[in-house]
């Protein structure tokens, strides 16, 4: 690529990550729900009603909001694009959204990136920057990245949930952040349990606002998960794209999963892989990786390679099955104690 080439695609790039962000702000601040709701158009006063946006930001966002084609008008009022529409519609905003969410929260990573890099140090928390208006949106956006890939690539190879609900075990879901994991199989198998363990306050009350429906059968706790007690009926152990976050307290997690053994147990772990192999970083679908382990030392945490986690498994007394995703960057592990 030469130079005229890269100026050319950063400022495409440029415009790109500028409409992301007034997406964010149309998501954030309640605009395009409010059109969306509205069956048909606003005016502005009709728009600053709804939302509470002051007006003058408001006049502002729709002109740019129109500017990138998010939404139309027609005399003096405004209604979703077809293109805006697709942030709110339900058959399509799970791959959106994901978008939008990301165009603001990599920045923020970033500038904590920049703040630790001479210094040093880490921020031992999740997500890894305070930012109370962008903070609630960080478990959205993890839910409708990965649960079609769960419901899709993961999920039907999980056959033995099945008899975990027949026998009326408990899946304990570690990380839960929202609890969307532990939704979706309370929703498939109707006599299954749950608890959800996360040491985020904000993440176990979204999980269990949104989880009225399964009260009777699943449990959202704000906890430290070595610490917190768990019934002996325990069938399942879920680690979804949360073991790096607990690796450094490696000897501890061994331990409190071993106290758990008993036949027919099974510990499942999703994680994105660190190749063993340095050129593979070039691949395309590999850069995400890289740059997901630059961010992660904020958090202290490293991303693990394929031979780390199943001998974490082994360590646990469980022997271990491995699929990779259609992907190529995520890999599932199921540990078996039969």
């Amino acid at each position: 690529m030469n130079f005229e080439q890269l100026f050319t695609q950063g400022n495409k790039l440029i415009c790109s990550l500028q409409g992301l962000n007034v997406a964010y702000l149309g998501i954030s601040m309640g605009i395009f729900e409010a059109l969306h709701r509205s069956g048909g158009s606003l005016s502005l006063e009709g728009l600053q009603e709804k939302t509470g946006v002051d007006p003058e930001y408001l006049k502002r966002f729709c002109l740019a909001a129109y500017a990138f084609g998010f939404i139309e008008r027609k005399d003096s009022l405004y209604f979703l694009s077809s293109l805006g529409s697709l942030f709110v519609e339900e058959q399509t905003k799970s791959k959106t959204l994901p978008l939008v969410f990301q165009s603001v929260f990599y920045p923020l990573i970033t500038t904590q990136i920049s703040k630790f890099s001479k210094a040093g140090g880490h921020i031992h928390a999740f997500p890894p920057f305070e930012d109370p208006e962008v903070f609630p949106y960080m478990w959205t956006m993890m839910e409708y990245k990965f649960s079609s890939l769960f419901q899709q690539e993961i999920l039907p190879r999980l056959s033995f949930i099945e008899e975990i609900e027949r026998q009326g075990g408990i899946v304990v879901d570690v990380g839960c952040g929202n609890g969307w994991l532990l939704r979706r199989l309370l929703s498939q198998f109707e006599k299954l349990r749950g608890i959800g363990i996360d040491s985020n306050q904000e993440g176990i009350a979204q999980a269990q606002a949104a989880s009225s429906s399964f009260k009777e059968r699943v449990q959202f706790v704000a906890a430290d998960f070595f610490e917190y007690p768990l019934p002996q009926e325990v069938s399942l152990f879920t680690f979804s794209r949360v073991l790096h976050h607990l690796w450094s307290e490696r000897s501890k997690l061994v331990q409190k999963l071993k106290s758990y053994l008993k036949p027919h147990l099974r510990v499942l772990v999703w994680e994105p892989i660190w190749p063993a192999d340095i050129e593979q970083l070039r691949e395309e679908n590999m850069k995400s990786v890289a740059f997901q382990n630059l961010h992660e030392n904020v958090e202290g945490n490293f991303l693990l390679e394929e031979k780390e986690i199943k001998t974490f498994l082994e360590e646990c007394g469980l022997t271990v099955q491995q699929f990779m995703l259609e992907n190529g960057i995520d890999s599932i592990f199921v540990g078996s104690k039969d």
